[in-house]
């Protein structure tokens, strides 16, 4: 029972800056004895911070997985085909002596969460990536439709999925009980799924943009 409370106050703390533009909104804080790993999306200047209070990263793999990383991205019906590298986090010291984990955003590519799955293995594969700065890789990603193709390499083979649901979620001016609704999207899932993530619109990021494809044939 209290693990799963402290389960509940993880996502809750989780959710007060998943979503959150870092720079031009607040940030949560995470005890500097707790773990160091963030638990969901990208810091930038058009990214998301990611804080928790411990527990273990959302959507990590299993340990010694023989499943490699996602290099390419293809998206056909936004004319989109990039480079996919692995980004990590950062911990940053506030003024008043908690530190907080932001996740880096890719610059130029899009940016595979390495603590989420790896193409092939089942669950969440997690990759964000700019809209309005430093090549801007997802500047379309909204206008995606339900059935529109999206294509990862890895380790030399090609997984394809089938977009099923694009959301744009308010997350700025949000309630507190749809920031908490947000972000399952970027959690761990049992099933083979590949999750993209943006921000929206270009000039003021107030939104999140969340793709949801399933891998073809599971």
């Amino acid at each position: 029972m209290m693990q799963k409370i402290n389960r509940l106050r993880w996502i809750v703390m989780l959710l007060l800056g998943v979503f959150v533009l870092a720079g031009c909104s607040t940030t949560a804080a995470q005890d500097s004895a707790s773990s160091d790993l963030p638990n969901a999306l990208p810091a930038g200047e058009d990214g998301v911070l990611a804080v928790a209070e411990g527990g273990p990263p959302l959507g990590r793999p299993s340990l010694g997985s023989s499943t490699s990383a996602p290099v390419r991205l293809v998206l056909p019906s936004i004319n989109l085909e990039t480079d996919v590298i692995p980004i990590g986090w950062h911990l940053v010291q506030q003024a008043d002596g908690t530190q907080t984990s932001e996740w880096e955003v890719a610059d130029y590519a899009a940016g595979w969460h390495k603590n989420s799955a790896h193409p092939g293995e089942g669950g969440n594969v997690v990759v964000s990536g700019h809209n309005n700065i430093r090549g801007a890789v997802f500047r379309k990603l909204y206008t995606m439709q339900p059935g529109d193709e999206a294509v990862v390499w890895a380790g030399g083979q090609e997984f394809t999925y089938t977009v099923e649901e694009v959301m744009v979620l308010e997350e700025k001016f949000a309630p507190y009980e749809q920031r908490i609704n947000n972000a399952q999207w970027i959690q761990s899932f049992d099933d083979d799924r590949l999750t993209l993530v943006s921000c929206w619109p270009e000039d003021d990021n107030t939104h999140r943009v969340v793709v949801v494809a399933k891998r073809v044939g599971e």
